[in-house]
């Protein structure tokens, strides 16, 4: 189910199109042509800086939401967790939306800023890669919030107290018995949300107000505006590739972490 369509995939990125019809036998022009124009690029550039900035963000931020989680004892950890899955029972574009009314020129974040007097006149945050950076970061937290308790909740925190009697201090036990162990979890929730991002469509087409492309936005324009089929399936092999490529190089690592933390 799975190979039959990336086959075909990666069979039509070698013929020419004209239109839906294809015009010539096998041929590599398709990413001839890609690779060698500048704007294709710098789009592919853009879309792997913003998945890599949206991974790190989730994971940042699912950190300290998880260990909350874990270790915490508040009574409002229950709200917390509600705060997290929310965004997963709303659709993707519904979201996105919801982040286009905070950020456009008259929102309630320019509108608060200049009330604070942090700026004199409204900022463009709709169509910048910031926004879309954000709004990606919403949609997929929850993703990587449950991927680190998942490793969170597999330390046994007697190893964290016996770290602390023997004199170190939290920021070092945590650095130094917590992270190791946890990193597996970290570097998954890396994965999910770097290979996520990397194919999104809505949220990149919403908050990049038609003018900031990405991969998966350029794919569209090829297909529907200029009929372009054969690099269209060119630059979704692309994706395909750099998510794999990715995945493959954080798997090993996180195999590697895993083994240190285990010999440890």
């Amino acid at each position: 189910m799975f190979a039959l369509p990336t086959g075909v995939l990666l069979a039509g990125s070698f013929l020419a199109y004209d239109g839906a019809r294809v015009t010539a036998s096998i041929t590599a022009d398709n990413y001839t042509a890609l690779l060698g124009d500048g704007y294709f690029r710098l789009v592919l550039w853009r879309t792997l800086w913003m998945s890599g900035a949206v991974g790190a963000v989730c994971v940042m931020l699912g950190l300290l939401v998880a260990h909350y989680l874990v270790r915490s004892h508040s009574r409002f950890r229950g709200l917390v967790l509600l705060i997290v899955i929310s965004p997963l029972v709303s659709s993707v574009v519904v979201r996105t939306y919801g982040w286009l009314v905070l950020l456009e020129r008259e929102g309630l974040v320019n509108s608060t800023l200049e009330q604070l007097g942090a700026i004199d006149q409204p900022m463009k945050l709709i169509g910048s890669q910031f926004a879309i950076v954000i709004g990606l970061a919403h949609v997929l937290l929850p993703f990587a919030v449950f991927t680190v308790m998942s490793s969170l909740q597999g330390v046994d925190p007697s190893l964290e107290r016996a770290s602390r009697d023997l004199g170190a201090g939290p920021v070092t036990t945590f650095r130094k018995v917590t992270l190791p162990l946890i990193s597996p979890g970290l570097i998954s929730g890396f994965i999910l949300t770097f290979a996520i991002s990397l194919g999104a469509y809505a949220t990149p087409r919403i908050l990049g107000g038609g003018q900031l492309q990405t991969l998966a936005t350029l794919v569209q324009e090829r297909m529907i505006s200029s009929l372009e089929w054969g690099q269209a399936a060119g630059i979704a092999v692309i994706i395909l590739a750099i998510g794999g490529t990715v995945v493959a190089f954080l798997l090993l690592i996180g195999r590697r972490a895993q083994a240190q933390g285990a010999a440890q």
